[in-house]
């Protein structure tokens, strides 16, 4: 009984400092739109990112930088991949973008902040449709497994 009580209070002190880590970073860089994936290890070698699926609309969430940030509290190195998506980083003082892929160490952590014009042409492009994109762990992913989906609704 007293380990259910800590397990709760541990997970109830874990989700607060995620929360109010949100709240910071918010107040820190000004506007913007944080989406936190948590890396999670499963049975047979396997991993999965939660959420499994987001859900933006075009109309609310891409009026300020969207930053996606990357838990990973695994004893394994995890990779964040979603064909399709671009980063927008800096390089040698350049604004550049790239494909999402990124590395993440055991225990640590990252963010990017995604490069919008790509998701605001596909999203074009369907006018008025959804767009959805893949994401997942190609170091420990199944055969079978698709991963989950950011959907942008219109």
């Amino acid at each position: 009984m007293k380990f259910a009580r800590r397990s709760t209070l541990a997970v109830g002190i874990w989700l607060g400092s995620v929360i109010g880590g949100g709240v910071l970073a918010m107040a820190s860089t000004g506007w913007t739109k944080e989406i936190l994936f948590v890396a999670r290890d499963l049975e047979d070698q396997q991993a999965v990112w939660l959420p499994r699926e987001i859900v933006l609309q075009r109309s609310t969430d891409f009026t300020e930088p969207l930053i996606f940030r990357f838990d990973n509290p695994t004893a394994r190195t995890h990779v964040f991949e979603a064909p399709g998506l671009l980063e927008s980083a800096e390089e040698n003082g350049i604004q550049i973008t790239r494909p999402v892929r990124v590395t993440i160490a055991p225990e640590e952590n990252e963010q990017i902040v995604l490069d919008r014009s790509r998701i605001t042409n596909d999203a074009r492009t369907g006018e008025g449709e959804t767009v959805t994109y893949r994401f997942y762990c190609p170091l420990h992913r199944a055969d079978d497994d698709t991963g989950g989906t950011i959907i942008i609704g219109p």
